[in-house]
């Protein structure tokens, strides 16, 4: 398979070894990934693949084949996400989540190619003192700096990303202050996320020429994200989904760590903010979540970007240069 090439390996292949293999991942309460659909750009020559599945477990990509990871995992109890097998975002217990992530980390490690890169866009955890007892903050994103050490990625310098409501106030529109306003003692808005970055190490790619000047980055754009900290970028709608982010983040984040034509992962695909990213970036995608109705609208939104119509609903098969494959639900 070379660099280029999109996975297209499915998940469970037939026997006794497939079948012990579901019955252990049912008992740890992992979720067996499952294609939903694979659809082809045939402008751009990129496959995007959306599965249910889960992030703990992604079998179904082979070793050192994907590029680039860019992701924005669960809060780890503090947003609620719909009741599914599998969701991590639900767990009650900080710990408890930091070790299933442990899990996931692995999964990154395995799948990334040596020089490989990981972008994941993750806040604080901040605990009230009506929740909690005392006003604190869990800090996920210097956990999984941390965490990613002892599962061989490096950890690089971040990006703080400033956006207009942070992740605990967005939802009940509260006032700007926390803590009485204008006495000492007050508690600083975390109005922030962090950019997780990571590597896998190994040699830096050689590139063709033709890879290059087609993944060009304009000089004003280069300047603009390479630097540690973004200010002009806004939170996204939580209409659709507790945490999501806006397109033009995976949109910088896939432009600036890979070339046209490369491999980029989402394990927590949500509905399909990645995915779309890749397409009109022109990469390849692999998206993966465990809610159901999330994967659903990932393959809509999809499909809404291809330049012919999508085939009409629950059709199973191929259709010349849209769809390869629509599996059956």
């Amino acid at each position: 398979m070379t660099e280029r090439t999109c996975v297209r390996q499915q998940f469970w292949q037939s026997g006794r070894l497939g079948t012990i293999l579901k019955a252990r991942l049912a008992v740890e309460g992992i979720v067996p990934g499952r294609l939903r659909a694979e659809l082809i750009d045939p402008g751009k020559q990129t496959t995007h693949q959306v599965y249910v599945g889960d992030a703990r477990q992604l079998s179904f990509i082979p070793d050192e084949s994907v590029h680039l990871v860019v992701t924005s995992p669960p809060y780890g109890g503090l947003k609620e996400y719909p009741p599914s097998q599998g969701q991590l975002g639900n767990l009650d217990s900080y710990d408890e989540f930091l070790a299933e992530m442990d899990k996931v980390l692995s999964e990154w490690q395995r799948i990334l190619v040596p020089g490989g890169r990981v972008c994941a866009v993750i806040g604080d955890i901040c605990l009230s003192r009506r929740r909690a007892g005392r006003h604190r903050i869990l800090p996920l994103p210097s956990d999984i700096q941390v965490r990613a050490r002892s599962h061989g990625l490096d950890a690089l310098t971040p990006i703080m990303w400033l956006k207009v409501a942070n992740i605990t106030l967005e939802a009940s529109r509260s006032s700007r202050f926390l803590g009485k306003p204008y006495l000492p003692g007050g508690v600083v808005k975390n109005d922030r996320e962090t950019i997780v970055l990571l590597r896998k190490p190994g040699g830096y790619r050689k590139p063709t020429s033709d890879m290059e000047t087609r993944s060009k980055i304009a000089k004003e754009d280069y300047f603009a994200w390479f630097r540690p900290m973004w200010t002009d970028v806004t939170g996204a709608s939580t209409k659709h989904h507790p945490a999501p982010y806006p397109l033009e983040i995976p949109r910088r984040l896939i432009q600036m760590y890979s070339f046209v034509g490369d491999i980029v992962v989402d394990p927590f695909g949500g509905t399909g903010t990645t995915a779309e990213a890749a397409f009109l970036c022109g990469r390849n995608s692999i998206s993966v979540d465990v809610q159901d109705a999330y994967v659903t609208s990932s393959v809509s939104r999809l499909q809404r970007l291809l330049p012919i119509p999508p085939p009409p609903p629950g059709a199973v098969g191929a259709m010349q240069g849209s769809i390869l494959g629509l599996a059956a639900t």
